[in-house]
């Protein structure tokens, strides 16, 4: 089972994903079932490539129920994505895509304008108008796309994005922080851990608002300044975009023995007393986090085929804990049973 195949919290308000993989289907179907998903999944599209290249098309695409939106997050070999009237005329409701790139290179058409994104950039278009997204320096694309429908931007005060496309990654201001929330969400999201899925997607649009906003796009001015709804100011979402970069970087070291936030802090580039303010503004600590994300990893051990013969002292060896016995303790706590009860279920 692949990691994000799971069942997932209603709490997170996460579907999915729903998935499409080429390698399921008979070579010389692969594009058409590739076209099928995509158009399924985002809205109706039109992939293009030429038709030597089309027999054993490679792709996998992931795609995840957010609330009201959809993150797909998609591999595949480069080929071109073109949307015009007719599939325009097709779709049911607009709605603007905001997409991570995340291996190879993408230009972006729209509106006159073209936009270029790189590894680790983040853009912006609309799907009522339009585009072309050409896939043609790298043989092999990454990119992750949350579909947020229109009126789920500005609902909060903020204003709708201005001309698309544009590249957000680049804004002065806010540029850092939405390509760090956006990264921070597609690691959550496939990662499977789905706490902080619900607030990531909303500081994402928060920030998204703020770069609409002229008057606090192009300097540290408005830096202290509110939104007109009072959600979010440039300083409370620098800091959330920070904790969520520490919580990357937690669940990433998690399994580390001795993880602490002295090694934290050095990786962060951030002082270990401002690593523990973040977590006392999100009403947590540096300490109880590890330890859940800890447990997370060893359940995720316990429910595995591969582990299922290895002792529990092990597994929690693996997952990080130096003490057995603290390890039964804090998932006993946790889970209302021992780590054997929980694998026996």
């Amino acid at each position: 089972m692949d990691q994000g195949e799971q069942t997932w919290s209603e709490a997170a308000h996460v579907t999915g994903p729903r998935i499409w993989r080429t390698t399921e289907v008979d070579p010389g179907e692969a594009f058409d079932y590739y076209h099928e998903g995509i158009c399924s999944a985002f809205m109706p599209l039109r992939p293009e490539l030429e038709r030597s290249l089309r027999r054993g098309f490679q792709a996998t695409h992931y795609a995840y129920g957010l609330s009201a939106s959809t993150l797909n997050v998609v591999s595949a070999q480069s080929h071109l994505v073109q949307r015009g009237p007719a599939e325009i005329a097709a779709s049911s409701e607009d709605c603007y895509y905001l997409n991570f790139q995340i291996a190879g290179d993408c230009r972006i058409t729209q509106n006159g304008t073209d936009i270029v994104l790189l590894a680790g950039d983040v853009g912006l278009f609309d799907s009522s108008q339009n585009f072309g997204l050409h896939h043609d320096t790298f043989p092999e694309l990454k990119v992750a796309s949350l579909m947020l429908p229109k009126h789920s931007i500005g609902a909060n005060g903020g204003d709708q994005p201005a001309r698309t496309p544009q590249l957000l990654s680049r804004h002065p201001v806010y540029g850092r922080l939405i390509a760090e929330a956006m990264q921070t969400l597609v690691e959550t999201i496939t990662a499977g851990n789905h706490a902080d899925i619900a607030g990531l997607q909303s500081l994402v649009i928060s920030l998204l608002e703020l770069t609409g906003r002229p008057d606090r796009g192009h300097s540290d001015a408005g830096a202290s300044a509110l939104t007109d709804s009072g959600a979010i100011t440039t300083d409370s979402a620098r800091g959330a975009a920070q904790l969520l970069r520490v919580k990357r970087i937690i669940r990433a070291r998690c399994t580390t023995p001795g993880y602490s936030v002295a090694a934290c802090a050095r990786e962060t580039a951030l002082s270990e007393r401002y690593i523990h303010r973040l977590f006392e503004g999100d009403e947590d600590s540096f300490g109880t986090f590890l330890i859940r994300e800890r447990l997370t990893a060893a359940t995720r051990m316990l429910r595995h085929p591969a582990s299922a013969h290895l002792p529990t002292a092990t597994i929690a060896t693996e997952a990080g804990f130096s003490d057995p016995s603290h390890f039964h303790r804090a998932f006993r706590s946790r889970y209302g049973m021992t780590p054997g009860e929980w694998r026996g279920r």
